[in-house]
């Protein structure tokens, strides 16, 4: 459930503004996923749509924990049996494990506190059993969760839809492009664009920062592989003269408050790439997989604007009031390819050791990588 609430009077509203007169606030969205005991997976309404139970508030948002996650899970915790958890409706919502609709939060910061050696143990005994893993259950689970949401589905797909065909005829497919990560987000974005203008031919450009994780490097390979994108036109716009580590040495490694890396190796790259691509064009269109949820700065952006990197560029953002359940409810109905950095717990992929990454990531990356 999406609600959009004014923060002084507290009441929601279905339009942008508060129904108190002289109100000029500006609401604030609040999302609710719910939990079905008796379907025993997460739902987007608060009844049911499959058995008409009424259901209970679990999280804001929420993604799927898939059976590798799980696995290490187990081995972190040191549960006696390391494949507890592959045969329960398993969750995440921040750093709370929702287990068969139970809440179970785990200390990261005490998990990263560990050892390497100990750390490097775990290592082994995930990769001794990692080919055991049975999918079954999974499979069987996610067939429901698809029901139970599948009004959510169709609302979103539907919307986002008759956005994108907006453009059609202000753009030709030539004067386009998709800005893809390899993350899920662009490929939710790239998936939902060449379905709704019936073709594969508009062009992806990738921006290899050069600290981009492995597991992104093999998707991007299968990515124009795949059924669905089969024939897709790749750029990969890259910073080849350039060296991450060197330029540490010299100006220090980035961080939240200084973040020179964007630049170097990623927006620099890119523009070069766009210039090269489209410079006889006067004007193109870049859909991205931008989502207002995933910061507080991004909170902020409009679903279509002029670029201010790039001139005479539009940007539009299909899936930008997307939650990530939206998002793995997309991926996860299609059963579109994916990135299989999320299988093991990532929830962003892109540099891999960005200062912008969690605790979790940092420690997903000490066992992995």
């Amino acid at each position: 459930m999406i609600e959009r609430i004014c923060p002084v009077h507290k009441t929601t509203s279905a339009s942008d503004k508060c129904t108190q007169p002289d109100c000029n606030c500006e609401l604030t969205t609040v999302t609710s996923i719910f939990w079905c005991d008796h379907c025993n997976v997460p739902s987007f309404y608060s009844v049911c749509p499959c058995c008409g139970n009424d259901c209970n508030y679990i999280a804001s948002d929420l993604r799927p924990v898939f059976p590798e996650e799980r696995l290490l899970l187990a081995i972190l915790l040191e549960e006696g049996n390391l494949f507890k958890y592959i045969d329960k409706s398993v969750w995440c919502s921040n750093s709370n494990y929702i287990i068969d609709g139970k809440k179970k939060k785990i200390s990261v910061k005490k998990l990263n506190a560990l050892p390497l050696d100990v750390l490097r143990q775990y290592k082994s005994i995930y990769e001794e059993n990692v080919e055991k893993i049975d999918y079954s259950f999974f499979d069987q689970n996610i067939d429901i969760f698809i029901k139970v949401n599948a009004i959510r589905y169709n609302e979103i797909v539907d919307e986002a839809i008759s956005f994108i065909q907006r453009y059609k005829d202000l753009f030709s497919i030539e004067d386009m492009f998709i800005s893809f990560s390899g993350g899920k987000d662009s490929t939710v974005t790239s998936h939902l664009v060449n379905k709704a203008l019936g073709t594969n031919k508009i062009l992806h450009i990738f921006g290899d920062t050069t600290l981009e994780f492995p597991y992104t490097l093999e998707y991007k390979k299968r990515f124009n592989k795949n059924d669905e994108s089969i024939g897709v036109r790749v750029l990969t716009a890259k910073n080849r003269e350039k060296n991450f580590e060197e330029l540490c040495e010299i100006v220090g490694p980035p961080s939240r408050v200084m973040r020179w890396c964007c630049t170097v190796f990623k927006t620099g790259a890119i523009q070069k790439t766009i210039a090269s691509a489209f410079k006889n064009k006067t004007s193109i269109l870049s859909f991205q997989g931008i989502r207002r949820s995933e910061s507080l700065s991004r909170s902020k952006y409009d679903r279509e604007s002029e670029s201010p990197k790039i001139s005479k560029q539009t940007v539009v953002s299909p899936i930008i009031d997307w939650i990530d359940f939206d998002v793995w409810l997309y991926i996860l109905t299609t059963r579109i390819d994916f990135n299989d950095a999320y299988k093991l717990g990532y929830t962003r992929v892109g540099c891999w050791c960005c200062p912008n990454n969690g605790g979790w990531s940092e420690l997903l990356s000490k066992i992995h990588m």
